[in-house]
């Protein structure tokens, strides 16, 4: 009977002593969800700010698409699952990127066409820089966002493909393939639409 009683207790300690299981994102309270977001502002803030950076956006247009970052985490946080926040922070920051980079470019180009100095040498240079951003946009464009994700990460962040693979939560192996894709698809949509500007830019007579 006492062995009983005994084992009864430890029965009560053992199920009183297990850890309670994190709720899920979609389990979680209002509160517990503002509190996830200000963790994530907190640990991510900067390396958001500085993905922005590194990919040529100026400082205070990087603190503006930093916050937008954040805005679409607050209202995506029941898909954000536990553990992944930074990998999804650093897609969006990419993925937001892209978007202001061709923009800004677009709008950089118009300013510039709407200048009416004359001169030869001006309107070489506004051909050449329009060629330039159509380029970009191409190769930008044609790039695939999850091999975009891993090129940034390994070669602007410096992390390894090991930390990149418990990041984005893929194999190592996946890993090594995006970085050499991603590398590929850069360098042969480059060297591609480079030849076809070449073939099709007139031929400019010397004086």
């Amino acid at each position: 009977m006492a062995s009983a009683t005994l084992l009864g207790v430890e029965e009560a300690g053992d199920r009183r002593s297990a850890p309670t299981p994190s709720p899920t994102p979609s389990e979680m309270t209002e509160p517990e969800v503002r509190a996830r977001l200000e963790q994530m502002f907190r640990a991510h803030h900067e390396l958001v700010w500085r993905t922005f950076r590194r990919v040529g956006l100026p400082a205070e247009a990087a603190a503006d698409a930093t916050q937008q970052v954040f805005l679409i985490a607050a209202e995506r946080m029941t898909d954000i699952r536990l553990g992944s926040e930074r990998a999804f922070l650093i897609g969006t920051a990419l993925r937001v990127s892209q978007t202001l980079i061709r923009r800004n470019r677009r709008m950089d180009l118009d300013e510039d066409m709407d200048l009416r100095a004359s001169g030869a040498r001006l309107a070489e240079e506004l051909t050449d820089q329009r060629r330039a951003v159509e380029l970009m946009d191409r190769v930008l464009a044609r790039l695939d966002s999850d091999l975009l994700t891993v090129f940034v990460l390994f070669e602007l962040e410096g992390l390894s493909t090991a930390e990149i693979a418990m990041l984005l939560d893929i194999p190592k192996g996946t890993t090594a393939s995006r970085l050499r894709r991603a590398r590929e698809a850069f360098r042969a949509e480059t060297e591609r639409l480079e030849r076809v500007a070449r073939s099709r830019a007139p031929e400019r007579r010397l004086p």
